[in-house]
């Protein structure tokens, strides 16, 4: 009964809300950029979802606060680094690989159907490889699917917050000086998670908040100073404002439904897919919409299937995944790192 209780407890229900509709966001968007005439009132809907990649922000965030929130409340310490690291690849990299099968097997499907417009498919075994370890950039290919840009991303982020954060928690200076190393480093390394450190610093600075470490007026202190950075480094200022909001949410805000439950549980799947599914199905019904009610019935269509797909994936894979993740235990601290998978996003 108490890990029941200390897991409710743990759980901030705005995260799985923000998560799900992050995930939505980011799915509409790359919905608007499909090979589809918009016309008439169709055209309302590439307006409103012109931001929706700012779900991508939001995202990182949600990992700037989750990932030191639950290792500050389980009691993490250096030692566990291997097994947190080892849970996070569990955790993610099954659903992330299996969705480069599928998007290939896809690509390969797509070329055989009558009418197909495009490149023919061709399948490269190392660029396929490079995706393992998150290196097609680095080694001159190109993504399979562009959104998994900001895996790569998440997964420097995981080993650098697994390294750095007891030596950050230890008192509210190192905190300060990592958060300044951070944003100084991301104006020279040419990572994406140095590029995005002002985001994943306003995550980090909300989980100080949340657990006592930073007072208020601090925490509003280094939002400020994050977003200035990243102002400085000449990204767009809706950026550093997705940021903003997002900590501010989650530390004030307290919002779900059951609709918001789902989109939460199953956003990492809707990520992964809503590409090589979403818009394939939008590519296809492209060449029937001519009027304005198609559009509008090919874009229904495109995301009632994208949310079924995501929730098999999720539950055929995803889910598999996470429980496989909790077999790795954590000698000493296991009781309170539980709820870890619950909060973690990717």
């Amino acid at each position: 009964m108490e890990t029941i209780t200390a897991k409710k407890e743990n759980r901030i229900g705005i995260v799985e809300t923000i998560r799900g509709l992050a995930a939505l966001a980011v799915c509409l968007y790359h919905f608007r950029l499909g090979n589809i005439q918009y016309s008439g009132s169709s055209q309302y809907f590439v307006r409103t979802f012109s931001f929706g990649w700012l779900g991508v922000e939001a995202f990182f965030v949600l990992s700037g606060f989750i990932i030191p929130y639950s290792l500050v409340k389980g009691g993490y310490t250096i030692k566990q680094f291997f097994q947190f690291f080892a849970k996070r690849c569990l955790r993610i990299e099954p659903p992330y690989l299996l969705s480069v099968f599928l998007v290939i097997i896809l690509g390969y499907v797509s070329t055989l159907i009558p009418g197909f417009k495009g490149e023919a498919f061709q399948f490269n075994i190392w660029r396929t490889i490079s995706h393992v370890a998150y290196l097609p950039e680095h080694l001159g290919f190109e993504w399979l699917v562009p959104v998994y840009w900001s895996l790569e991303a998440e997964f420097h982020y995981y080993i650098l917050i697994g390294l750095l954060l007891p030596f950050l928690w230890k008192s509210m200076w190192n905190l300060m000086i990592g958060f300044a190393a951070g944003l100084i480093a991301s104006f020279f390394i040419p990572l994406y998670v140095f590029s995005y450190m002002p985001l994943f610093v306003m995550g980090i600075a909300t989980a100080a908040f949340k657990t006592g470490r930073i007072n208020r007026e601090l925490f509003w202190g280094v939002l400020a100073v994050a977003a200035s950075v990243s102002l400085v480094r000449g990204q767009a200022y809706v950026m550093p404002l997705m940021g903003v909001v997002t900590a501010l949410l989650i530390c004030y805000a307290e919002f779900k439904t059951r609709a918001t439950d789902f989109l939460g549980k199953i956003s990492f799947s809707l990520y992964l897919l809503h590409v090589p599914i979403g818009g394939r199905i939008i590519n296809f019904g492209g060449r029937y919409a001519n009027t304005s009610w198609k559009v509008w019935l090919v874009l229904l269509v495109a995301l009632i299937i994208t949310l079924i797909a995501s929730w098999l994936f999720y539950k055929l894979v995803e889910y598999p995944s996470q429980i496989l993740s909790k077999k790795i235990t954590y000698k000493k601290i296991e009781k309170g790192t539980d709820h870890i998978a619950a909060l973690s996003t990717r």
